[in-house]
This record gives C-alpha cells, sequence and structure tokens, in this order.
C-alpha cells in the first residue's frame, strides 16, 4: 500500500472514531438511567411548529442515552402531517416508562434538545456516567490493538 493510501486509510479511521467518540459521549447525555424501562419520542416528521428540538434529541442525544442503557428500549415515532393543522395539533413528547409501572411524559414542543435532556435527567434522577467510564478511541488505541492482533 502507497503512503497516501495508509494517510486516506488513517483519515477514515479518524472520521469513524470521531462518530464513534460521539456517539459513547454527545456533550451532557452521558447518563445511566436505571429506574427507566423504555422511553417512547413522538413528534412528527417535519420540523415547523416547535418540533425541532425533538428531532434533535433524537439525533443526537438518544444516541448516548441507549449506549450506556442497552437495556432500555428506546422507540421513536414520526408522525407525517399533512395539512397545516395537522402540523399544529401534532404532540412532540417523549414518554418515560419506569420499571415500577408508572409513566410520565416530558412535552417537548418548542424545547432545545438540551431542555429536554436536563428534563429527562431530572424527572428519571439519572446518574452521571463517570469520564473513566466512557471509552475514548484515538488512533494510537488502533494502532495498540494492531499491534497486539499481529502478536
Amino acid at each position: 500500500m502507497s503512503a497516501a493510501g495508509t494517510i486516506t486509510g488513517q483519515a477514515r479511521v479518524l472520521k469513524q472514531f470521531s462518530y464513534l467518540n460521539k456517539i459513547a459521549n454527545f456533550p451532557n447525555s452521558a447518563y445511566k438511567l436505571p429506574q427507566v424501562k423504555r422511553l417512547e419520542l413522538v413528534f412528527k416528521q417535519h420540523n415547523a411548529y416547535g418540533h425541532m428540538g425533538a428531532r434533535k434529541f433524537w439525533l443526537e442525544n438518544l444516541k448516548t442515552i441507549n449506549f450506556h442503557n442497552p437495556k432500555v428500549e428506546i422507540d421513536v415515532k414520526r408522525i407525517l402531517c399533512e395539512t397545516k393543522d395537522e402540523q399544529l395539533k401534532c404532540p412532540s413528547v417523549l414518554k418515560v416508562y419506569f420499571e415500577d409501572g408508572k409513566t410520565q411524559q416530558i412535552d417537548c414542543k418548542n424545547k432545545r434538545s438540551g431542555a429536554i435532556m436536563e428534563e429527562l435527567v431530572k424527572i428519571t434522577e439519572a446518574e452521571k456516567v463517570d469520564d473513566a467510564d466512557i471509552p475514548v478511541l484515538t488512533i494510537d488505541s488502533f494502532v495498540e490493538a494492531q499491534q497486539q492482533t499481529k502478536n
């Protein structure tokens, strides 16, 4: 393999590492939810009328929550609304189902994803994941793993 091929390969690996590190540790999202059985996020497919925060929460925060809470079921329901009237009436909610059978609901309409996350942490009494418990992939760890595989 040429030097240029090695650099291109390393660049791809670094890009993947960045993506995986973002999943493991998206800002303010690395929490354990020990009392939660299931999360259900409901919002419409289009961002208008207060649904952008729920969409961002889905795209960014939920991946990290799922990474640190693999036993928590996560359902996402995106609703297609044909008319403006339907869009205005469409809910934007995060339903939290607890292990003890109780449920709580967070109204996500017109809220930023960070505010939704803060409210989730508060109502679930979530526990922040210690920085030492969050895996971080680096090129050095990749090279070291490759060398161990060869030996």
